[in-house]
């Protein structure tokens, strides 16, 4: 099937290869998409993370669709925390 006629019918090997696509170029959008918090400032850091909450909660998505939301806004707040290292004098 070529992208010029999309009422072909598609060989099984086809559809493999075509999903074999879409999860790489997936796979480079949720790189990219995961180094966006560093690029912002706070204020716009808790607006995507309240954002992507709101869109947990959006009935319009299936569950699957909201726990996907939930997750992405917890990564992104746990990479937005402040890193602390313990030193030996801590203790």
């Amino acid at each position: 099937m070529t992208t010029e006629n999309p009422e072909a019918a598609m060989t099984f090997g086809e559809l493999l290869a075509l999903i074999g696509e879409q999860q790489r170029r997936l796979i480079v959008l949720e790189n990219a998409f995961s180094y966006l918090g560093f690029c912002l400032d706070d204020k716009s850091n808790q607006l995507l993370i309240h954002s992507l909450r709101l869109e947990a909660q959006n009935q319009n998505y299936d569950e699957a669709m909201q726990q996907h939301f939930a997750r992405l806004a917890d990564e992104l707040e746990k990479r937005h925390s402040p890193v602390r290292i313990q030193s030996d004098s801590d203790d």
